[in-house]
């Protein structure tokens, strides 16, 4: 497994510096946590992308930040 994929899931699931990376990826190997991490690397995330259609189709619907 990848460290930045690792990495993704340690932040994600709020796992703690203290555990090594070869337990998280024995852990989260094959899991849909890790593919979904893995995933995250190369694109933008479908809640993302659905909002970012969204946006373009109703602007009126935009968040106010």
């Amino acid at each position: 497994m990848d460290k930045a994929v690792i990495d993704i899931i340690r932040d994600k699931e709020k796992i703690p510096d203290s555990v090594p990376d070869s337990e998280i990826a024995r852990e989260y190997k094959g899991t849909y946590t890790a593919a979904r991490a893995a995933v995250s690397l190369d694109h933008t995330p479908i809640d993302q992308q659905l909002a970012n259609a969204m946006a373009k189709i109703f602007p009126f619907m935009r968040k106010k930040k």
